[in-house]
């Protein structure tokens, strides 16, 4: 176990539908539209989402380009895209990135004034709910395929991901630490509905049989040996290490980097939304 490598695999359609992540994209893209529209024409959600994307778009580019994920295969609305990251991965990144940080974002202002606080928990409740039926076609409890062919298969603590986690980390520590007390209120709100929404997607993603953890072996021609399921207690802490690290404080940044770089001012016209 000292010298293998653990894997987080995508198992569903998340690890090659793209047509969904674009749908993702455009929704987090009209929030974007409508915070603007219902708050004084403030930028902030789409200093957010650009801010998002671009990073992640890095991110999961250097990743690929090492083999540290590897897709087997990606579609677009029935197109196979699989070779066409110029077009992939800033989909992605939307849509994994810039999508999910609206969301946080979006719920997170919203559940932290009172005025919109309880309509907003109902709303973010139910979409939580909604959840369930979009992994419904994915169940496949007792055929996981370990070891085989799978959408996706990303080693989760190489030396380059840890560095990459820590650098984009970083940001968000320093800025949370500095920052006023009011902005300080807004990303940790944030932060919150991040966790519930990031721990909710994970636990569905596994019970179904879509998200799963492996051990093994990477070569250095790119092959895998020894693949075997993690012992559940693996598990439960390397699901525990994405939730917490490499989705909601490596996206809390999307947020900080904007304060920090003057394009979202520290003032409370910036926690003001209007209902819902």
């Amino acid at each position: 176990m000292i010298f293998e490598s653990i894997f987080l695999i995508r198992g569903g359609s998340g690890g090659y539908d793209w047509g969904q992540k674009l749908i993702m994209a455009i929704l987090a893209i009209l929030v974007c539209i409508y915070d603007y529209k219902k708050n004084e024409k403030r930028l902030d959600y789409f200093w957010v989402f650009l801010t998002g994307t671009l990073i992640w778009s890095v991110v999961e580019l250097s990743i690929q380009l090492t083999g540290g994920r590897v897709f087997q295969e990606k579609y677009l609305f029935g197109l196979n895209v699989t070779n066409y990251l110029w077009l992939t991965i800033p989909i992605q990144a939307m849509a994994e990135a810039g999508a999910i940080a609206i969301m946080g974002l979006y719920f997170g202002d919203r559940i932290m004034n009172k005025e919109t606080r309880k309509t907003n928990v109902i709303i973010f409740s139910i979409l939580l709910a909604y959840f369930l039926l979009m992994l419904r076609n994915g169940i496949n409890y007792n055929n996981v395929d370990v070891g085989g062919k799978v959408p996706s298969r990303r080693e989760m603590f190489s030396l380059n991901a840890v560095i990459v986690v820590a650098i984009i980390i970083f940001p968000a520590i320093y800025w949370l630490i500095t920052t006023d007390s009011e902005s300080r209120k807004r990303g940790l709100y944030m932060i919150l509905v991040m966790i519930i929404w990031a721990s909710w997607w994970n636990y569905l993603s596994w019970l179904t049989g879509q998200r799963w953890i492996e051990v093994g072996t990477k070569n250095p021609d790119g092959s895998y040996s020894n693949l075997h399921r993690a012992d559940p207690m693996l598990e439960f802490w390397a699901f525990a290490f994405d939730t917490m690290f490499e989705i909601v404080l490596v996206y809390a940044p999307f947020l900080a980097i904007p304060y920090l770089l003057g394009l979202i001012k520290s003032n409370k016209l910036n926690t003001i939304v209007s209902n819902p």
